[in-house]
């Protein structure tokens, strides 16, 4: 079988092995035919195959535009994964930062490559980019991370300390589940790729699975602590991208603060994923990663550290994802920042008034937990529609509101709410999500924050509340850029659940709210009331080079999300489904998931979810069918794999905790 194929303008050699660490990494080599001289590389480090769906059915055509303008690219197997040698026991420990770093000084070495090297990806491949970058290696010189955690908890928790249910234990960690027991769709003419998947297979039926490690350790547990990335040894210049639909906007922002060397940070739009595909507001992104990596790699003056340090995306026309101004900024605002503006509203029996002017009744109020309430909020990744009306939530929870506003009023900046709380029970979920109403009534989630009791004080010094003592919560918002316009209205919902993004705590109870003129429960955030929606601080951003499809062009496919509420017993039902067929150079792969969660309106600890994905392939070898299945709730956890060839069964496990 040949390892090199021709494109045209770009080479690509398919057998490049890599040692690192003991180990062998598979990797893919995208050359530009056109350069006569050694090109600077880059490389992407992931887990996810680099010969299948994800990394060559979504990368391969950025893979060959970079490759265009002058780049080796390399895109490698993480070890343990795919065609390398191998097996992780734990995920993101700092090997996913040495191994990396190795491999951009081997990369130095090879008289293809000019000694400089640089690293970019989303989500994990963004994670290994930073933890490398945090290893210091000399040759790697600029990266971009996209989309991008760097505390190890943040993997499987928020901030709040509440489980990713929908993002991580359903989806990713049931996809991960498959690529663990997948053997490398392509063969390697050596057959290395056989001894790899079959030890991997051998050493899985004893480990720990990944779901039940996440799920069994609570973010303030030692499992966490050689997982979060040394962020503040970075000194390689990074482009950073973050998306307001994205789960890490904040750790974008965290990590960003904390690197010191040139910089620029990119905040959209977008769901988790890449800045030039996205259905909302898609922007020539691909160009800017190549000018990005022509000024440190090629030392083109280029002007890149021209432009403002942040960039962000200020949404208007109620919330939508098309309607915005691009903006420019030297810091990013917070309520702690003495230099911006903020914005107060109280909570107050009429609704959210001006501190300064609330000086009616108290607000005493009792909330039955409702963990249904998400399902009309949710704006899942992965899938295509605008953003979801939020009022049948809102009408499940405590809401709060303006009067129609006279004048817009602007939220960019990271906010709080400050919330006066008597609760039933020691380690209640509080939820609070700040809507832009427009002026017939419709809702669109603008924010959201969340902690669990027990994490009040922060993830480092749990302690649960003491039943039926009034406590005062101090909850981060998530940050945004957004105008509330004439004539709408600000709500601010407080509530117990946002499902099934969050999986709420188990217990049946309710909360008081309360709030006085003395004391009030009030939300805060950087902005301020504004005459009209002109800036003095607007930037342009152009479109992309070329029109790209939401879904990558090597595959094809569809994705659903319907969400449904039965009357009798008030369970509430979201079902995520995608399919997606990938024409490989070696042939070809399908992949369907279904991820179903549902929970009762009376019984929290109800939550739960059936995730099953099946991937399907044909090589020299035969058909290939994995199917990874798995059970999650708060009582139990059940997983299933098996993996057959031709109709066979050449591997199944099963486990239960």
């Amino acid at each position: 079988m040949s390892d090199t194929t021709n494109l045209s303008d770009v080479r690509r050699h398919t057998n490049l092995r890599i040692p690192v660490h003991g180990d062998t990494v598979a990797a893919t080599r995208y050359q530009p035919v056109e350069e006569t001289e050694p090109s600077p590389a880059l490389l992407m480090y992931v887990p996810y195959h680099q010969d299948d769906g994800i990394t060559y059915g979504a990368y391969d055509p950025l893979n060959r535009y970079l490759a265009k303008h002058g780049y080796e690219v390399v895109v490698a197997d993480m070890a343990g994964t795919g065609a390398s040698t191998g097996f992780i026991g734990e995920p993101f420990t700092r090997r996913e930062g040495t191994e990396p770093a190795e491999i951009v000084q081997w990369l130095a070495d090879q008289p293809w490559t000019t000694g400089r090297i640089g690293m970019f990806g989303k989500s994990y491949g963004g994670i290994t980019a930073l933890d490398a970058a945090g290893q210091q290696p000399d040759a790697l010189e600029a990266i971009v991370p996209i989309h991008t955690p760097y505390q190890g908890f943040r993997n499987a928790y928020t901030y709040g300390g509440l489980f990713e249910f929908l993002t991580i234990g359903m989806d990713w960690l049931t996809l991960m589940q498959a690529l663990d027991a997948k053997p490398s769709s392509r063969l390697d003419d050596e057959g290395q790729w056989k001894d790899s998947w079959l030890g991997r297979l051998e050493r899985m039926s004893d480990r720990e699975p990944w779901l039940f490690q996440f799920m069994e350790n609570n973010p303030e547990e030692s499992y966490w602590e050689d997982k979060n990335i040394p962020v503040d040894n970075i000194e390689t210049p990074t482009l950073a991208v973050g998306g307001w639909r994205d789960p890490y906007t904040e750790d974008t922002l965290q990590y960003f603060e904390a690197i010191d060397a040139p910089k620029r940070l990119l905040l959209g739009p977008w769901r988790h994923q890449m800045p030039h595909r996205g259905r909302e507001s898609a922007i020539d992104f691909r160009k800017q990663v190549v000018e990005w990596f022509d000024h440190f790699l090629k030392d083109k003056d280029n002007g890149v550290l021209a432009s403002p340090e942040i960039q962000v995306w200020t949404e208007l026309d109620g919330g939508g994802t098309n309607a915005g101004q691009w903006r420019g900024f030297s810091q990013w605002p917070t309520v702690d920042d003495s230099l911006s503006e903020t914005v107060a509203f109280a909570v107050t029996p009429d609704g959210l008034e001006s501190p300064d002017t609330y000086h009616g009744d108290e607000v005493n109020t009792t909330y039955e937990f409702d963990p249904t309430v998400g399902i009309s909020s949710a704006d899942p990744y992965g899938v295509t529609f605008e953003p979801p009306a939020t009022n049948d939530d809102d009408a499940r929870t405590l809401t709060f509101e303006t009067d129609r506003l006279d004048n817009p009023v602007e939220l960019t900046g990271t906010g709080e709410v400050t919330v006066r709380v008597q609760s039933t029970v020691a380690d209640p979920t509080v939820v609070v999500r700040v809507v832009d109403v427009d002026p017939d009534g419709q809702g669109t989630l603008v924010t959201t924050g969340a902690v669990r009791g027990r994490y009040r004080d922060g993830l480092d010094s749990p302690a649960d509340m003491e039943p039926g003592k009034e406590h005062e919560l101090t909850i981060p918002l998530e940050p945004k850029s957004h105008i509330f316009e004439e004539g709408h209205q600000i709500r601010v919902a407080i509530g117990s659940s946002f499902f099934p993004v969050w999986l709420p705590t188990p217990e049946r109870g309710s909360f008081t709210l309360r709030s006085d003129p003395e004391n009030p429960t009030v939300v805060r955030f950087p902005g301020r009331a504004r005459k009209d929606v002109t800036f003095d601080d607007p930037i342009e951003m152009d479109q992309p080079d070329d029109v790209l499809p939401t879904s990558p062009t090597r595959a094809a496919g569809e994705s659903s999300w319907e969400t449904s509420r039965e009357r009798v017993e008030g369970e509430a039902r979201a079902t995520k489904a995608h399919d997606i067929q990938v024409s490989l150079p070696h042939g070809a792969l399908s992949r369907e998931s279904t991820h179903e969660a549902s929970v009762k309106v009376d019984d929290p600890a109800s939550a739960s979810a059936r995730n099953e994905m099946r991937i399907e392939f044909t090589n020299d070898l035969g058909d290939f069918e994995v199917v990874a299945s798995n059970y999650i709730s708060h009582s139990l956890c059940r997983l299933n794999t098996t993996v057959k060839l031709d109709g066979e069964t050449v591997y199944e496990e099963s486990w239960t905790k």
